[in-house]
């Protein structure tokens, strides 16, 4: 661990000290989830509120493969999820369970071959450079909304190469509602975790509503306009047209197609871009590791365009982005819900209890981490990460429900930061010190604005 950032701790959501009543609970979690968390999950195995909701948050990773691999017939989604997701998502491959999403799974899981996103590098690479042409177009430092340049480059990543026949204004239209409706989620996930009607008002509501119509009117236009040239090739939008239900021989309802392209296009960006966000942040406050990036980067390219060939030897490159989603993991958290007792240590945990995996507090556990809140990206050399437990390090979840987009992710994720700064130099302004909000996906609060310049 290199001196300068040993004492690296960058901001942290902080927890409230117990296991707060319900009352107490709501506006917390409204405010930030995070806050929300009981103290004891960064330091024990599992923490269980009994009572009125009962909650159960598990942070060992034996228990979390137990809920997640093992004992997978006794859990299931939780309806909180889906109610939140669903104005926009539907039952897309996100949302649903059981049949309905294995046989989504497995009609977009192609497009995921590790050989195939290497192809991709091409376009990954193109989008990273015409980002950093902007940054340097400006001759002095300059402030940059960064998280909102991530959201634009790779938005255009996964627009260009999961599918085909869409427009810009129709992609900008997506973008912009999934940015709202993510901003007002924790409203309907509160409305949800209260058990309220689903018709009753609260502020987040016709946000939600509004957002949802828009996303979704806008992907119905896409598949309007595909359907009529025919769905050939080999892109989400024309394998989900050819999808047929392996047990009816049924194809897919123009619903269930818009609800996996949303999935694919709102989520298949939005981590992304949340990876990279706190990585550059990062990078910011810590500049020997972007002069180590550069380093390797010349090392392994010299003055050549980044390609697929590359990723497998910018070693350095994802242990930045690993310890980043370490620190500040795109989706830091993950429910299900009992289906049937489950036994966790000695404890049975009741059907219907909320299982809540903290991911976010996983990364950060004092049982599992040497220093969890500062930044060290060499505990993810190989021999270091070897140690770990399978559900230690899980910033795409775990178990049959890993993420189906994570080796695009990962590859997208080290040929935009190495691209990013071999080409810019990027500054902390010693002021913003953001705190990781929950919307879904981990934002920063107030975004992130960092002073950008020419390397």
């Amino acid at each position: 661990m290199s001196t300068s950032t040993q004492f690296l701790v960058p901001p942290h959501a902080e927890p409230a000290d117990s296991v707060l009543p319900l009352w107490r609970f709501i506006p917390r979690f409204i405010r930030n989830p995070l806050r929300a968390l009981p103290a004891q999950i960064y330091t024990d195995r599992f923490v269980l509120r009994e009572g009125a909701r009962r909650t159960v948050w598990i942070a060992a990773p034996d228990l979390i493969e137990k809920v997640l691999l093992t004992d997978t017939t006794h859990v299931a989604k939780s309806a909180i999820e889906r109610r939140a997701l669903g104005p926009a998502l539907g039952d897309g491959i996100l949302t649903s369970d059981g049949a309905a999403w294995r046989w989504q799974r497995r009609t977009a899981a192609p497009l995921f071959r590790h050989a195939d996103i290497l192809a991709l590098a091409p376009i990954m690479v193109a989008a990273a450079e015409d980002q950093v042409a902007e940054w340097r177009a400006v001759p002095w430092p300059q402030r940059r909304p960064v998280d909102r340049d991530m959201d634009e480059t790779t938005f255009k990543i996964i627009s260009r190469t999961m599918f085909a026949g869409g427009v810009d204004g129709e992609f900008a239209m997506i973008q912009s509602a999934g940015g709202e409706f993510l901003g007002a989620i924790t409203w309907e996930l509160a409305a949800a975790i209260l058990n309220l009607p689903r018709w009753m008002w609260h502020p987040g509501k016709a946000v939600i509503a509004r957002s949802a119509e828009r996303m979704r009117g806008a992907v119905a236009a896409l598949l309007v306009r595909r359907r009529a040239v025919g769905a050939t090739g080999d892109d989400i939008t024309a394998r989900m047209i050819r999808a047929r239900d392996p047990e009816t021989g049924a194809p897919m309802s123009d619903a269930q197609i818009i609800d996996n392209l949303l999935t694919f296009l709102a989520a298949g960006h939005e981590t992304t871009a949340k990876a990279l966000t706190w990585a550059l942040y990062l990078l910011a406050r810590a500049p020997e590791w972007q002069d180590r990036i550069v380093d390797e980067v010349r090392r392994v390219a010299g003055a050549d365009r980044l390609t697929a060939a590359h990723v497998v030897d910018l070693k350095i490159t994802q242990q930045v982005v690993k310890e980043a989603m370490r620190l500040y993991p795109p989706a830091p958290v993950i429910t299900r819900i009992a289906k049937a007792p489950i036994t966790l240590d000695d404890r049975t945990i009741a059907a219907g209890t909320m299982i809540i995996i903290p991911i976010y507090a996983v990364h950060r556990h004092r049982a599992l981490w040497d220093t969890p809140d500062v930044f060290d990206p060499a505990r993810f050399a190989p021999e270091r990460e070897a140690t770990y437990a399978r559900a230690q390090f899980m910033p795409f979840g775990a178990g049959p429900r890993i993420c189906i987009g994570m080796s695009f992710a990962m590859i997208e994720a080290t040929l935009l930061l190495a691209t990013f700064v071999r080409g810019a130099l990027f500054h902390w302004d010693s002021v913003h010190n953001p705190e990781p909000v929950s919307r879904i996906t981990l934002r920063p609060r107030g975004g992130m604005p960092l002073l950008v310049s020419k390397r």
